[in-house]
């Protein structure tokens, strides 16, 4: 090469169809849509929803308070709160036929569940929901679209962020049809019978063996023929029939399914 003489400019390894103007203006664009990603990679995952639906006597609230505790999970007993509603109707002497009285009485009232206290207007009414004038007027109004309107957001509400046992009539087929574990739990009429007598009895409630065998009866018919969201057996539940199990083997069917499932759980 002569002196004085500049060496040739070396050939560019840019793409063709691109400036360094663009690619310098490219990476801010990229790096915010990096940031923006982040947060979806490490969301944390949110603990299941688990529903427990069945018949009146079946063991369904006992099952559901063992599963919570031993998952470390909210038990939240969605019959309760129509249960608290039915409280208030009698109260009132509402009719619950007279659809705009019933209505004006919704309007009113407030209902929550707290630590397993069913709160009405904020006053404890818990001790007093089990007795059989309250189960049959329960079985009356939440048949009543109303009523279902006003109770139904509560228990999606109370159920929305996850690590909760549902127990109920319609909690997997209704309010969460898409529970991660759904159990349908049943047993004979005569053992359900037997429990629910036992049940109130413990309650300081005496009747007599063949009025609760009337009012399991009555319950069925009223629960599984409404037109609103009857009792029936969830998409994809697991049966289980408790006649002649303990408590014990019960939870751990549902434990068994629960881990089956890959489930976040707290204990």
């Amino acid at each position: 090469m002569n002196a004085g003489t500049r060496p040739p400019p070396r050939p560019s390894a840019r793409v063709p169809g691109t400036s360094p103007r663009r690619v310098a203006r490219a990476k801010p664009a990229l790096e915010r849509r990096r940031r923006r990603a982040k947060p979806d990679v490490v969301k944390e995952r949110r603990e299941a929803v688990i529903t427990i639906d069945g018949p009146a006597g079946a063991g369904k609230s006992t099952a559901a308070r063992e599963l919570a505790r031993r998952l470390g999970y909210r038990l939240i007993d969605t019959g309760a709160l129509y249960r608290g509603l039915a409280w208030r109707v009698r109260e009132a002497k509402v009719d619950p036929g007279d659809e705009a009285a019933l209505e004006r009485l919704l309007a009113e009232i407030t209902i929550d569940l707290q630590d397993g206290a069913v709160l009405v207007n904020g006053r404890d009414v818990t001790g007093e929901l089990r007795t059989p004038e309250i189960g049959e007027l329960t079985s009356r109004i939440s048949t009543l679209a109303a009523v279902r309107e006003k109770v139904t957001p509560i228990q999606r509400r109370l159920a929305a962020t996850g690590g909760a046992v549902l127990e109920g009539r319609d909690t997997g087929s209704v309010v969460c049809p898409d529970a991660e574990v759904k159990f349908y739990l049943d047993a004979s009429p005569e053992v359900r019978a037997v429990r629910r007598r036992r049940e109130l009895e413990a309650r300081g409630t005496h009747v007599e063996a063949e009025e609760v065998r009337a009012e399991i009866r009555r319950r069925d018919r009223q629960d599984m023929k409404r037109g609103l969201a009857p009792l029936v057996v969830p998409e994809g539940a697991v049966v289980i029939d408790s006649t002649g199990r303990s408590v014990e083997q019960i939870v751990q069917v549902m434990l068994e399914e629960v881990a089956r499932h890959g489930c976040c759980t707290r204990s």
